[in-house]
């Protein structure tokens, strides 16, 4: 019997659904100060409210992944196990560089400074993270390349590929 029809669906079930009750967990220790001191190394009090929105992303990211579970479980193949694998962590990283862009602001919105507004775009993060990438691949565009309207894009030639002359 293949192995993803007897044990795939039921185990992508319970990483996702450990996922984001360990999420919420996590993200209540953090937020209640009982985690003091170093862990693994790491100084846990100067790093506690990034890993509280890495947490955040991570627990959108495992809804939508219930979500999609819910949505698709006919459709599963061996290709989608490894997406639902990768979403909750691929989340947490992308949720932690979110904020720090905000923070830096390079990438702008208009939100409160507070922990809680924070927590939220994290979260929305996680949640949306096909959309994080596709805004995230244009910032890095616009960012290194220019917007395009000036014909040049960063390589100091005009153009990307140096094959080809500069459009007029």
């Amino acid at each position: 019997m293949d192995p993803l029809k007897r044990f795939g669906k039921q185990a992508i079930f319970v990483y996702l659904l450990a996922w984001f009750i360990g999420s919420l967990w996590m993200m209540a220790v953090l937020g209640s100060g009982s985690v003091q001191g170093k862990l693994l190394g790491i100084d846990v009090s100067l790093y506690h409210e990034y890993a509280c929105f890495g947490f955040a992303g991570a627990l959108g990211g495992a809804l939508y992944g219930l979500r999609m579970f819910h949505e698709h479980y006919h459709d599963l193949t061996p290709q989608w196990m490894y997406w639902y694998f990768m979403r909750p962590i691929l989340c947490f990283g992308s949720a932690i560089i979110t904020i720090i862009l905000f923070e830096s602001g390079i990438m702008l919105l208009q939100v409160g400074d507070s922990m809680s507004a924070r927590i939220s775009i994290a979260f929305l993060t996680g949640y949306g993270y096909g959309k994080f990438m596709e805004k995230i691949k244009a910032l890095t565009t616009t960012f290194f390349n220019g917007n395009g309207t000036t014909g040049g894009n960063g390589n100091g030639n005009g153009n990307g590929s140096g094959s080809e002359p500069p459009k007029s």
